[in-house]
């Protein structure tokens, strides 16, 4: 999707959850198995690709719906067992250096742009609330390519819009 929605600009793009959520329904994306991922952490974006890694004919998959399911911690934890959860957040200059635990802005002041996770999960630990994302910057990043937010405060507005994708 970051190679082929001309109107986010990949890597290099402001998202738009709207313009997101219409180009998977109405142009679907590859499953991982027929193309990997390659943009990430770099910025790079590769050109998109027509047929899958191997040179087999591509199949896409569209989403059926979606639905901004961000009225609330308890609308986000339920939809999590119904789809995909995109959400979107702002990104400061230490978010590039975390390595693990439960991320909180605290340092730079510098507003480095917005990006865009999915929400797989939720938890607790130590009395602080978080949810588990997946990020796209690969395994190396984070926890093994995920981070852990905390939740129920809007950190780094992660909370504000967030849109339950059914496929």
């Amino acid at each position: 999707m970051i190679s082929c929605d001309f109107r986010s600009f990949g890597c290099f793009g402001t998202p738009s959850m709207t313009n997101t959520q219409t180009f998977l329904k109405v142009n679907g994306v590859p499953t991982k198995k027929c193309v990997s991922y390659k943009s990430g952490s770099t910025g790079e974006q590769f050109k998109c690709q027509t047929s899958c890694d191997d040179g087999s004919t591509m199949k896409v998959v569209n989403s059926v719906a979606f639905q901004d399911v961000c009225s609330g911690e308890e609308s986000i934890m339920n939809a999590i067992n119904n789809g995909t959860i995109q959400a979107q957040m702002d990104i400061h200059s230490d978010f590039f250096y975390y390595t693990g635990g439960i991320y909180k802005h605290v340092f730079g002041d510098v507003f480095e742009g917005q990006l865009m996770v999915i929400i797989v999960g939720y938890g607790e630990e130590n009395n602080t609330k978080f949810w588990i994302m997946r990020n796209t910057w690969g395994t190396s990043w984070g926890e093994q390519g995920y981070f852990r937010i905390e939740r129920g405060t809007n950190e780094c507005l992660i909370e504000q819009q967030c849109f339950l994708t059914v496929v």
